[in-house]
């Protein structure tokens, strides 16, 4: 499968060794469905291998007002500039992380050698899009505890809007859909 989308934002992910929508392993367990709330291995969106060991772990957001439903339109950015300055969103946003590596690791996956966890978040409006950086940092200092760890250097961090990651990840275009 080489497209998948989450959020109104659709990935082609056709030159990458192999993508994974999270939830759809997730629903191959036995007692498990796609329709069921996952909060007992909360994680990401999608595992994309650009070769085996070397992952992205991509967890997509957006509050673009396009791709919310018009009732709920008037409070995007407001709902977006609190969850940017939020340590519990960031929190959030680290429990899929681990919530990610519980499951590969329960399941006996190979968990990757490095990772590179990528929070996708469209905001509402252009000028919101320097809270994105914010709030990475701020998940970045949850992950990653100021002592020196040899698993460390094995997780790399970034937050990033769509523009961005059209910059960063041009094998991996994605669009608003």
């Amino acid at each position: 499968m080489s497209a998948l989308a989450e959020s109104n934002i659709e990935f082609d992910f056709a030159e990458a060794y192999r993508a994974l929508n999270y939830e759809d392993l997730l629903s191959g367990l036995p007692g498990a469905s796609r329709n069921q709330s996952n909060t007992f291995w909360p994680g990401i969106d999608f595992h994309v291998e650009d070769t085996p060991g070397e992952v992205i772990w991509l967890e997509v957001k957006s509050w673009n007002p396009d791709s919310i439903a018009p009732k709920d339109r008037g409070g995007s950015r407001w709902s977006f500039q609190c969850k940017m300055k939020s340590n519990a969103f960031a929190q959030e946003m680290r429990g899929k992380f681990l919530g990610a590596s519980s499951f590969f690791a329960w399941d006996n996956r190979d968990l990757p050698s490095n990772v590179r966890f990528i929070l996708l978040f469209e905001p509402p409006h252009q000028m919101d899009s320097a809270l994105v950086l914010t709030l990475g940092q701020k998940v970045k200092q949850q992950l990653m505890p100021p002592k020196i760890l040899p698993w460390r250097n094995r997780i790399n961090v970034a937050a990033l809007t769509l523009a961005e990651w059209n910059l960063r990840y041009p094998d991996y275009p994605a669009k608003k859909i």
